[in-house]
């Protein structure tokens, strides 16, 4: 194929991709089973460079690899992708956008295998789109880990997901790298016996946080995660302590369906002891199935300011605005 025709071909794809940069470059990964639209198939279509870079990979890993960081490089993944992970990869190219392709089941999947399973985040400036992170094993450590040190990654309309009965995620996103944007996600666990937590928020690195827009359902609690407490936004208990200050953190927007019946806390924004946190959290819906006797927090701020929150729980005929800092 000549270096124009070529050219031509990743110009028709670049032009529904309005991340990608001018000079960046375009990377495809589709998988190794697909006979129609796989990487041999691919490949054929899409050869290397004249300057020997290859364009197309069947792992999420060796295409993030391939990327040049700061370049504003983009990794598409093909619909029916679906890879299980068995071991811990890190996604640590800066600046690379990793946008999955396919609605619904059909869109990208990671899959956890094996409970050490994890994928690292340790570069600025990425994002990953649209792609759905499939627990497929009981009590696997964490889904995504956003690394300390870092700042500027966005997780965006991705899925937190369980394969069936008793296969979680202990901490389905562990957040520890600062301006970090997380919106329009879904984080789900089982009815019983699902998730310790949707997003931990790792000590005082995480400056600027924004978590807004996300859905979270299931019951998250104590039996998905034993030693650090639970809710599905939560404060993590085990932080590294070298950053102890936690400044303009924004929670707003999430709906929270909570299926324990008992002793369930949606939202826990009470700092780890030694830590200082500011920011607010507006907005936010939560409905608690919790029946028991005795209410129990559903939401808890700390030092972070509420405003305009609204929970309801399965004992209550009547709606629930947080006016305080702690309501059950």
């Amino acid at each position: 194929m000549s270096q124009n025709s070529q050219l031509s071909r990743y110009g028709a794809i670049t032009r529904t991709v309005p991340q990608l940069a001018p000079g960046a470059k375009l990377f495809l990964v589709s998988d190794s089973d697909d006979t129609t639209v796989g990487p041999v198939n691919l490949g054929a279509e899409f050869p290397a460079d004249n300057d020997g870079v290859v364009r197309v990979y069947t792992t999420i890993q060796d295409a993030v690899n391939a990327c040049s960081a700061g370049r504003g490089d983009v990794v598409l993944v093909l619909p029916g992708y679906d890879h299980s992970l068995a071991r811990t990869d890190s996604w640590a190219t800066a600046g690379v956008s990793i946008i999955g392709l396919g609605e619904g089941t059909n869109r990208p999947i990671v899959r956890y295998t094996v409970k050490t399973d994890e994928v690292g985040i340790a570069a600025n400036n990425v994002t990953i789109e649209n792609i759905r992170f499939l627990a497929d094993a009981d009590s696997i450590a964490r889904a995504l880990d956003l690394d300390t040190g870092f700042s500027g990654q966005t997780i965006r309309n991705c899925v937190f997901d369980f394969d069936s009965n008793q296969r979680d995620f202990r901490v389905m996103l562990r957040v520890g790298a600062a301006r970090t944007l997380i919106e329009n996600n879904q984080f789900l666990a089982e009815d019983t016996a699902g998730a310790g937590k949707g997003i931990a928020i790792w000590g005082g690195y995480p400056d600027y946080l924004t978590i807004k827009n996300n859905y979270f359902y299931g019951q998250f609690d104590t039996v998905g995660d034993t030693s650090n407490g639970a809710a599905a936004i939560a404060f993590d208990s085990a932080y590294d302590s070298g950053d102890t200050e936690l400044s303009g953190l924004l929670v707003q927007g999430n709906v929270i369906a909570m299926t324990d019946t008992a002793s369930t806390v949606a939202i826990n924004l009470s700092a780890a002891s030694g830590v200082n946190a500011r920011g607010i959290a507006v907005g936010n819906r939560i409905a608690a199935h919790d029946t028991a006797a005795n209410d129990t927090a559903i939401c808890v701020f700390g030092e972070i300011m509420p405003i305009d929150n609204i929970a309801i729980n399965g004992d209550s005929d009547t709606t629930q605005k947080v006016v305080s800092w702690t309501i059950s």
